[in-house]
């Protein structure tokens, strides 16, 4: 089931690419109105505890931040989609820079080389991301689909052979079976033949 539903997503990543990415748009907008509610959850727990004489400044704060930050992003869906990706960007290429510092202090790793191609990566993207926030994202997408297409594919074929597999075992489970049957026969019927003589010589003897 998961593999149809990663191909089913991977299709539909890779030819409705601009779809998905107005959709990543309203979500971001539908998320900042969830943000700012949340702050006026908060906005009235602040009052409540400022008629109480109870602690509210913290609040307060936490409020108007989650309040300003959910208005912004509903407001300016487009803009906060791009600086997620930048912030996606960002950390992409801090893990990048944090995967060569540790390789530059680190002697006698195996496989090096592979690390540092993966490090490189990983900043390049990153820093693509940062450069072209919009231009990547609509590639981003592409990409995610391209992976779970190829993951459903993998899933699916190890799903058929673990089927076939379990079906070999069964038959060959039958087959032991069909061919161990007539020798418990045949072991049961040299054991009441020689049972036989034994039964007729104690009858002779006790006559």
């Amino acid at each position: 089931m998961s593999g149809i539903v990663a191909i089913g997503y991977g299709i539909l990543a890779i030819m409705f690419a601009d779809t998905f990415v107005e959709i990543l748009q309203k979500i971001m907008c539908i998320s900042g109105i969830c943000i700012a509610a949340t702050g006026g959850i908060f906005l009235a727990a602040a009052i409540v505890r400022m008629t109480k004489k109870l602690p509210w400044g913290l609040i307060l704060l936490e409020a108007v931040a989650l309040i300003v930050v959910g208005v912004l992003s509903a407001i300016y869906s487009n803009q906060a989609l791009a600086l997620l990706v930048i912030l996606i960007g960002i950390w992409s290429a801090m893990i990048g820079a944090f995967m060569l510092l540790v390789m530059a202090r680190t002697k006698n790793l195996w496989n090096k080389g592979f690390y540092i191609v993966s490090a490189i990566l990983s900043i390049v993207f990153g820093v693509l991301l940062i450069a072209h926030p919009f231009g990547f994202v609509k590639w981003f997408i592409i990409l995610s689909g391209v992976i779970a297409l190829v993951f459903g594919i993998i899933m699916m074929m190890f799903a058929f052979a673990i089927r076939r597999a379990d079906k070999e075992v069964k038959v060959e489970v039958v087959e032991t079976t069909t061919t161990e049957t007539p020798k418990v026969t045949e072991a049961t019927e040299t054991l009441e033949a020689s049972e036989a003589p034994e039964a007729t010589d104690s009858v002779e003897d006790n006559a």
